[in-house]
């Protein structure tokens, strides 16, 4: 999207925040605070393009809160988890944001999804002074630049492309490189990363390519590419056009290395049919277990069995972002104390240090000019139509 379209949406914001409830606290608490409840809000795509992700991550966060709930609540207060669909969809992704705003008067804000979203909709939450919380995002704006209400669990498209191609270069001495991204400000991003890695590396850039997010034929592309004496393919793509381009390129016999990043990190991607991307790389801030394989007494296996009974369907990676990000929410709602403030919630989430994913992701840790949490990053291979890790602690 366009800087344009952005600052127009942010406009919509501004005007249908116009007239709403009143944001002011009763009886000396926050907005959305009672003596009983706290309302955290999530506007997310839950049957839209992206419901592969907004609905995993949703149920995720669900169970913690729900957890948190039934074990007696924050200080005694109730988690009310209030979720609005956006279908991905800018207009829908206003009226929602504004809905949780000004209708449901929440006091934090959590795992909204989106990138031009959450950059339209964070001028009027911290406006309402509600803090925006892990968005369903990895877009470096998620916490660049530092803002005492912005914080990401996610590191960015920009770090995950530049550390997953110093990795690929010096394991595989390449000295030409090539990229095709999808040509939004997604896309961008990734192509940011792209050429500072290109930069410190002091590699060749034998093509770039850029794609509308719903193209499928990209016999063209491959051939270019081919044809480029290119080493490394980097990708900055979503699902299917994963798929696509990695099996259009082997398909046409061209078998260099190619790497993308957290967004095709999906079980659709790696069990693709026949096989079609077996040797993909890519990197992601999170780690998926093998929970059938877990031990039984484990904490993982545990946690899938009751995700099963819960959901009654299969956990996914976006599950456990979820879940790990409404952990975050609930220890910093802990630590901050029987009478809650923004402030409080705040100061509480920048002490958080060396957090351990009970998944075995990455660690996390904040502090008061660090507001993206990961610590480091892990790269992925398709092997044997599952996604196993090729490296850990991956820097960036």
């Amino acid at each position: 999207m366009k800087k344009i379209a952005i600052v127009e949406m942010a406009a919509m914001f501004v005007l249908a925040g116009c007239g709403g409830a009143d944001d002011s606290a009763s009886d000396g608490m926050p907005r959305g605070v009672t003596a009983i409840s706290i309302k955290i809000g999530s506007p997310t795509d839950l049957s839209g393009n992206l419901a592969i992700w907004g609905v995993p991550a949703t149920t995720g966060q669900r169970m913690r809160f729900d957890e948190a709930n039934a074990a007696g609540g924050i200080h005694g207060r109730k988690i009310e988890f209030i979720v609005e669909d956006s279908q991905y969809q800018m207009p829908n992704a206003v009226k929602a944001t504004n809905k949780l705003l000004n209708v449901d008067n929440i006091f934090l804000m959590g795992g909204a999804m989106g990138t031009p979203m959450n950059i339209a909709g964070m001028p009027r939450m911290f406006e309402a002074d509600v803090p925006n919380l892990f968005p369903i995002s990895a877009a470096v704006q998620m916490y660049e630049p530092l803002h005492p209400m912005k914080f990401s669990y996610f590191v960015s498209y920009r770090d995950q492309a530049r550390a997953g191609m110093v990795y690929m270069v010096e394991k595989h001495d390449i000295k030409s490189v090539c990229l095709q991204a999808q040509a939004n400000d997604y896309g961008a991003e990734v192509e940011v990363g792209f050429h500072q890695a290109v930069e410190e590396l002091g590699l060749d850039v034998a093509y770039v390519g850029r794609h509308k997010r719903a193209e499928t034929d990209f016999t063209g592309t491959v051939t270019a590419i081919k044809n480029s004496g290119c080493e490394l393919l980097v990708l900055g793509p979503f699902v299917t056009d994963a798929i696509l381009l990695y099996s259009s390129a082997r398909d046409a016999g061209w078998d260099a290395p190619i790497i993308g990043n957290m967004v095709s990190y999906v079980p659709e991607v790696a069990h693709a049919s026949d096989s079609r991307t077996e040797g993909l790389y890519t990197v992601a801030s999170f780690y998926m277990p093998p929970f059938k394989s877990a031990e039984p007494d484990s904490w993982e296996a545990q946690w899938y069995a009751r995700y099963l009974e819960l959901f009654d369907e299969e956990p996914a990676a976006q599950s456990i972002i979820g879940y790990v990000i409404a952990d975050l929410t609930v220890r910093a709602l802990e630590a901050a104390g029987p009478d809650l403030t923004t402030e409080k919630v705040l100061a509480a989430l920048e002490t958080i240090r060396n957090y351990e994913d009970p998944f075995g992701g990455p660690s996390l840790t904040f502090s008061p000019t660090k507001h993206q949490g990961g610590d480091y990053l892990y790269l992925y291979e398709v092997v044997n139509s599952e996604w196993q890790v090729a490296e850990e602690r991956l820097p960036f």
